[in-house]
């Protein structure tokens, strides 16, 4: 039986795919400049895909997860630092649509759908671990007032709200919107991670940044109940690396069939003939379906699953946990064997191929592999459930 796509889901992808073709033209030399790109991101976010999970009730699409994984893995093949950058902005849609009040959720899906662009400040250096959050949300002064330093701040340089995570006067954590162009908040373009470079994930500093209160949503209730809003922005991380994955395939197979040369002990006249680069492709390819082919399920099932208990949100996290694994591992995989089968004159610096391991490199720090491989045994061993946070 042949499964119909809608044609919002198909212009949707076409346009994904257009995007894509026209990033990759100047992918590489960003990433040598480092290029803040902002005709790049505001190209991305005025095509309408920023908004695609934006609930219908609201005026939205609601394509859904799985249509955001697919779009997000084309734009990540091409350049995996813009396929970042949104990618707190979908979670904060997935925070609207789980704690806002109906008026916020009005103002700020409205916003979304006129193309406003979304980003989080949430974490932090230098505290004793990633929950260890120190900027506050204070009241005085007759208003709300945010004070605090913000690192991996990825996309606050593009975006025309800021959600900043902190804590109020009680120590609960909340989530608080501001303009831009707030007084008293300052973006700093001071990322230099080896990769991801275009995410442009720096510094936020907050001196005393006063938020309206109809701005202010709860933060930490978002993972009381059983949202799985986790779940969806490990999601979107597994297709990011998904994406790294797939182009660097393709520069392997590119390469071997245009520049490579056999190696003198295989007896053939070109490298694609070779039959341990032969067998390398495949394996490689097999790896990828394997992966790619997770992802496509569990991001369906975020789509179709009916969460309504504990057990339903930990199998859920738990099945993105296995997709973020394999990703993970492919994208690690792909853009390492990239050079061992390219051979040497692939290293050169005017290539720059190294981009998509610095990259997969890079990328994959999001989030610790052995903890949720640890979640995923736990799971089916002991049946612990995982721990409701951004991270798994």
């Amino acid at each position: 039986m042949k499964l119909m796509i809608s044609p919002l889901l198909s212009k949707s992808l076409s346009d994904a795919n257009d995007i894509a073709q026209w990033l990759r033209h100047s992918a590489s030399e960003r990433d040598q400049t480092r290029h803040i790109s902002t005709e790049q991101v505001d190209a991305y976010a005025s095509s309408g895909l920023w908004a695609v999970t934006v609930p219908r009730e609201y005026g939205g699409p609601d394509l859904g997860y799985k249509a955001l994984s697919q779009i997000t893995r084309l734009i990540a093949a091409a350049d995996p630092s813009i396929a970042q950058i949104p990618r707190s902005h979908f979670h904060i849609i997935d925070l609207l649509n789980a704690v806002a009040l109906p008026s916020q959720k009005t103002f700020f899906f409205s916003e979304i759908l006129a193309g406003k662009k979304f980003a989080q400040a949430a974490s932090e250096i230098g505290g004793k671990n990633a929950s260890d959050i120190q900027t506050t949300l204070t009241q005085g002064r007759g208003a709300w007032r945010l004070n605090g330093k913000k690192y991996y701040a990825t996309g606050c340089i593009h975006a025309d709200w800021i959600g900043i995570v902190a804590k109020d006067d009680i120590g609960v954590f909340m989530h608080a919107f501001v303009p831009k162009d707030a007084p008293g908040m300052e973006i700093k373009t001071d990322w230099s991670g080896f990769g991801q470079k275009v995410t442009a994930s720096g510094t936020v500093l907050l001196n005393d940044v006063v938020v309206n209160e109809e701005h202010i949503i709860p933060f930490t209730e978002a993972f009381l109940d059983v949202h799985p809003i986790g779940a969806a922005s490990q999601m979107i991380h597994a297709s990011i690396d998904i994406g790294i994955a797939r182009e660097s395939i393709d520069e392997a197979t590119k390469y071997i069939r245009q520049t490579a040369r056999p190696w003198i002990d295989s007896g053939a006249e070109q490298a694609s003939d070779d039959p341990y680069l032969i067998s390398g492709i495949g394996d490689l390819e097999i790896r990828y379906a394997a992966a790619a082919a997770m992802l496509d399920q569990v991001a369906g099932e975020l789509d179709e699953t009916v969460i309504s208990t504990d057990g339903d949100l930990a199998r859920l996290s738990v099945r993105v946990g296995i997709a973020k694994v394999l990703a993970s591992d492919i994208a690690l995989l792909a853009s390492n064997k990239l050079f061992e089968f390219a051979g040497t004159g692939s290293t050169r610096e005017s290539l720059n191929l190294h981009r998509h391991w610095r990259n997969a490199r890079t990328h994959t720090l999001h989030d610790p592999v052995r903890w949720k491989v640890n979640a995923i045994g736990q799971y089916y061993l002991n049946g612990v459930y995982p721990k409701r946070h951004n991270y798994i």
